[in-house]
């Protein structure tokens, strides 16, 4: 039945969405994030007559699900908006930093800017 198959990538999508990973398997979560997201529209759009003969119990949790899973998406979409603004921070320091020795001949100019 399609409403079970929508049900079933729904609550993965949750499962996903509920744990965030770092780095080395960020990009490989999100790619999964989207084929569910992309499945589940699929069936959503081919099926949706079908939904109407469905449970209404069934059907109110899959859309308290959807609305949890758009607001876990915005969340993340902020979190990452703030990572890159951050990275984008620290660039910008980086690049504005001004080498006060620049113009010394001397290769002992880097030992005069470290701290002990």
């Amino acid at each position: 039945m399609p409403i079970d198959e929508i049900i079933l990538k729904t609550q993965r999508l949750k499962e996903l969405l509920a744990q965030v990973p770092e780095e080395p398997t960020y990009d490989s979560w999100m790619e999964q994030i989207h084929e569910l997201l992309d499945d589940r529209e699929q069936l959503l759009a081919a099926h949706g007559p079908d939904l109407e003969k469905a449970d209404q119990t069934v059907l109110r949790q899959l859309v308290d699900d959807s609305q949890k899973i758009a607001r876990l998406i915005e969340a993340e979409h902020q979190r990452l908006g703030m990572t890159l603004g951050t990275a984008r921070m620290e660039r910008k320091t980086v690049k504005s930093y001004v080498d006060p020795y620049e113009d010394v001949d001397s290769n002992f100019s880097g030992l005069f800017d470290q701290q002990t």
